[in-house]
């Protein structure tokens, strides 16, 4: 479970375009559909990106929703959309 803590951040507007230029410390949650889709916490920091899956899930059918609204990429990571964050808002960072 991810800890309240968190919550002030978390940078729910990531600009994925730029991931490599703006390193600095902070965290974003992803769908990780490398195998099959889940969400995660992407991690970031100046010398590297971590991506941990949480261990409550959302339902498939809201991720793969998530998904068909983007273009595919490369390293298949995904935003979340609305749904997803007050998804993770209730169930994920609920105090």
């Amino acid at each position: 479970m991810v800890l309240p803590i968190l919550k002030a951040l978390i940078d729910w507007d990531y600009d994925f375009e730029k991931e490599f230029q703006n390193r600095e410390k902070g965290y974003t949650f992803v769908i990780d559909a490398w195998e099959s889709p889940k969400l995660a916490l992407y991690k970031f920091t100046p010398f590297g990106i971590k991506c941990d899956h949480t261990e409550i899930q959302p339902p498939v059918e809201m991720l793969e929703a998530a998904m068909q609204a983007q273009k595919e990429t490369r390293e298949r990571i995904y935003k979340i959309n609305q749904e997803i964050r007050e998804w993770i808002e209730k169930n994920l960072l609920a105090e």
